[in-house]
């Protein structure tokens, strides 16, 4: 459901969430819930401004039960910097408003204690070092720095699950010991459901670099390159494996005498592997590909 436009922006609502809505407000606990939902939203607002500041794109912002989600273009195609100041800005947020609550509280300004509690659970559970909490991208995007996305985000999905048993845990001693807290249950189900996404957007991660190139070098105007070495039985799609986003990658074709028979570039292994599948890289030197050759 489309709430509205900000900024360019659209926000929608997660279809559970009005429902979640209405049934805290039945059990009592509507203001609680009103709290939350501004607090998520100045939460996701900071994600939100300093994606504009490093200019990426913000698809869209989504209001959900157990919190809320601003979604860049690309999240996985980001550099590590860029990824880490966006997380960040979220939960710098949330601290902001409980250091400015405790300061408003103790000036004498009274009824801040639930704003409070509020913003500074947000702030650790947003800080979990598990995907999809803003701390998991933190992680993924440090580990990035040493290994592709996808598996970073391997890593960062396994934390994922390692925090959602533990929340499932501590939902289940509220029963025992009563009265029973859903929050830590649904934080879990949040957590594992979306596990298959942040793997499905890692995957693409470097493909997607990989077609959008041309422009990231236009925009960049100077950019890191790696060099490769491959063989003319070189599998087109093993030439790609090793690649990663946000580098050009240059391969140099060896004979067997390890002299350099090819120079090519990963848009013409991308663009042979996309328009006739699979094979080796020598198809590319004998097939009339347009590369320089030589020993230089």
């Amino acid at each position: 459901m489309k709430l509205g436009v900000v900024c360019g922006v659209p926000v929608r609502l997660n279809p559970l969430t009005l429902p979640m809505l209405l049934i805290a407000c039945w059990l009592g606990g509507g203001r609680e819930a009103a709290v939350l939902t501004v607090c998520v939203l100045l939460h996701e607002a900071g994600h939100m401004l300093m994606a504009r500041l490093l200019r990426v794109r913000v698809v869209e912002l989504e209001l959900m039960p157990v919190g809320g989600a601003a979604r860049l273009e690309s999240v996985w195609g980001l550099r590590p910097a860029q990824l880490i100041a966006t997380a960040l800005a979220g939960p710098a947020v949330n601290l902001l408003l409980v250091v400015s609550g405790v300061a408003a509280a103790s000036a004498g300004v009274r009824d801040l204690s639930m704003p409070v509690r509020v913003n500074l659970a947000l702030l650790l559970f947003n800080l979990l070092p598990a995907l999809p909490m803003d701390g998991g991208r933190i992680v993924c995007a440090v580990l990035a720095r040493f290994m592709k996305p996808e598996r970073a985000a391997h890593w960062g999905v396994r934390l994922g699950l390692i925090a959602s048993g533990c929340l499932l845990i501590l939902s289940a001693m509220t029963i025992r010991n009563g009265p029973f807290n859903v929050t830590p249950l649904l934080a879990a189900l949040f957590i594992l459901a979306s596990a298959p996404h942040e793997l499905h957007e890692a995957r693409f991660a470097a493909l997607e670099s990989l077609i959008n190139r041309r422009g990231e070098l236009a925009r960049e105007g100077v950019m890191p390159a790696r060099c490769l070495a491959v063989t003319g039985d070189t599998l087109l799609s093993a030439a790609l494996a090793p690649a990663s986003p946000r580098r050009p990658h240059l391969y140099v074709c060896l004979d067997e005498e390890l002299h350099i028979s090819a120079w090519l570039t990963d848009a013409q292994i991308l663009e042979a592997l996309l328009h006739a599948g699979d094979g080796p890289v020598g198809r590319l030197i004998g097939g009339g590909a347009k590369i320089n050759t030589g020993n230089h």
